[in-house]
């Protein structure tokens, strides 16, 4: 077969260039070296200035996409001609290359679907390196973490307790993803349970100031409260209200209390469920003289005759 004959060439190719070293073959060897060095810094220098230039108009996964691609680029073409400067036929390396690449990706064809599964994010963008995302994964499990990198195979995410997590790239493409940091505002959207024989537009009137005497919510869109159902021993009233994406944990812990403090002060109540307890048992008081004559023909209680 005509493959069979490329690893043999890429063994004369390496033969013939370290068995016949001389001083200029040295010396070939020695400016190769140096071509990849330079290449290395010179593609550093240029993907970082390109970065710096033009680069400012990309979000972040974008100008992280474009460093790379640079980069690789501009060393690899340092790469080939360093190779082709000692000696070696780029032709026949080309060759095995496309071979090894046919065998590695039906030996890992997970690998290939991440890989494949990585180009479909990047391209799509649902979201870039500094975004809070949650993926709920096949079995239920939620992760939520902010995207400090996404790869070719996985995504990295930091989660609010600082640990690193690695997603494979074919997970966010089967699993719903949430971007959670995508827009400038967000909403918080609370339950809050009233009694029934509370006055309704009193609450909704209460909210509303809430909402409005709170800097940290916007004017618009504007708060809104409805009555979401009856439940079994209370009315649930939806209060939503808007605020920007940096102070949603803020305004979602801080919110809370200004409702209760506002309940209190205007004598609203917030139903609590009652939980069954079971009585404590009364201590037993001493019989009389009248109960034991009223048991005393009751095989339980015998009466002592008296004295």
């Amino acid at each position: 077969m005509p493959n069979s004959t490329i690893p043999k060439d890429i063994f004369d190719s390496f033969k013939g260039v370290f068995t016949n070293i001389n001083t200029d073959r040295l010396s070939e060897i020695l400016v190769a070296l140096v071509l990849c060095v330079i290449g290395f810094f010179l593609a550093r220098l240029i993907s970082n200035a390109f970065i710096r230039t033009i680069g400012v108009r990309f979000n972040a996964h974008q100008r992280l996409v474009w460093r790379r691609g640079i980069f690789y680029f501009i060393f690899m073409i340092f790469v080939m001609t360093s190779l082709k400067e000692a000696g070696f036929k780029l032709s026949v390396f080309l060759g095995a290359a496309g071979i090894l690449t046919v065998a590695l990706g039906f030996a890992s064809q997970t690998s290939a679907s991440n890989l494949i599964s990585g180009l479909f994010l990047i391209g799509e963008g649902s979201f870039e390196i500094g975004d809070t995302i949650q993926i709920t994964l096949i079995r239920g499990h939620t992760i939520e973490g902010e995207v400090i990198s996404i790869d070719l195979l996985s995504v990295k995410l930091l989660t609010m307790d600082n640990v690193y997590v690695r997603l494979p790239n074919e997970q966010l493409i089967r699993a719903p993803v949430h971007n959670l940091s995508k827009f400038p505002i967000r909403r918080i959207t609370l339950t809050v349970p009233i009694n029934f024989n509370e006055d309704i537009n009193k609450v909704r009137s209460v909210l509303i100031d809430i909402a409005t005497a709170y800097p940290l919510v916007l004017a618009d869109p504007k708060p809104r409260v409805t009555v979401s159902s009856f439940a079994e021993s209370s009315i649930e009233i939806t209060f939503a209200l808007w605020c920007k994406q940096n102070n949603y944990l803020q305004v979602k812990d801080e919110i809370h209390e200004l409702i209760r403090n506002r309940f209190v002060d205007n004598q609203i109540e917030i139903p609590v469920p009652k939980i069954g307890f079971v009585d404590r048992p009364t201590p037993q008081q001493p019989l009389t003289d009248e109960d034991l004559d009223r048991y005393a023909n009751t095989q339980e209680i015998k009466r002592e005759p008296k004295l």
